[in-house]
């Protein structure tokens, strides 16, 4: 893990409210999944998540928490002003601080830059294009696809990745971005090892929908996923002999 001073100054405050529980008692780790599923849980529109891991806490640390929300709230409402309408905290604070170098090149978990995100997005889509399906099949904390949403906006992304926490932080980067698609936990190399998926803000842009421009999230099952759809296609076309 890094130290205080790898920590960029903008989120050194979210970093010292979080070692409030992870310093002694928690290890970081714990305490930054336990967050990223209570900011979900917190979001969830119909009852289909819990926030099991929260159950370890006190009363008095769960309080905690929210603190650490209203700091990441701060740091997204300044970067986004500041940084071409996105930026990616969790991501940074997750390679400086969480992911050491065992985890990353265990996993091959090495996270693009977001000015060269910026810079693949130009190449990926066209002014006004909506309606799409856009994947990153290891996203990682997805900023590749939020830099593309802010881009290009209106279209549904594709979030996928082994790493169940490069997945919660995906979904509450799609939260606090506004953008909408699902997120799948599994090994995109085979895709029938499903372990867990989140679809968001399905209904953000509905006008008749009663969470219309109310950032949310529920569950994602397997058999309504488009990811799962689109991998089974694939391999149709592939054991039929067709080009894909």
């Amino acid at each position: 893990m890094g130290s205080i001073r790898d920590i960029p100054h903008e989120i050194r405050d979210f970093h010292k409210v979080l070692q409030k529980l992870g310093y002694y008692k928690y290890d970081t780790t714990e305490v930054m999944t336990a967050f990223l599923e209570w900011v979900i849980w917190g979001f969830c529109s119909d009852g289909s998540l819990s926030w099991e891991s929260g159950k370890r806490f006190k009363e008095d640390e769960r309080d905690i928490f929210y603190e650490m929300f209203t700091e990441w709230i701060k740091v997204q409402d300044n970067r986004i002003k500041m940084d071409m309408g996105w930026y990616d905290m969790f991501g940074t604070y997750y390679e400086v601080h969480i992911a050491g170098k065992s985890r990353r090149n265990g996993k091959g978990q090495f996270f693009t830059p977001p000015h060269i995100c910026d810079f693949m997005v130009l190449t990926m889509g066209e002014n006004g294009q909506v309606g799409q399906k856009v994947s990153d099949p290891t996203c990682g904390s997805g900023r590749l696809l939020l830099a593309f949403h802010a881009k290009f906006p209106g279209n549904y992304m594709c979030a996928e990745d082994i790493d169940r926490m490069c997945c919660l932080m995906t979904v509450c980067n799609f939260l606090v971005h506004g953008a909408v698609g699902e997120v799948v936990h599994h090994n995109s190399l085979d895709p029938d090892s499903w372990m867990d998926g989140w679809i968001v803000n399905e209904n953000l842009n509905n006008p008749l929908h009663k969470h219309y421009g109310i950032p949310h999230v529920r569950r994602l099952t397997k058999d309504e996923s488009f990811i799962t759809k689109h991998w089974e296609w694939r391999g149709e076309q592939i054991a039929s002999g067709k080009k894909v």
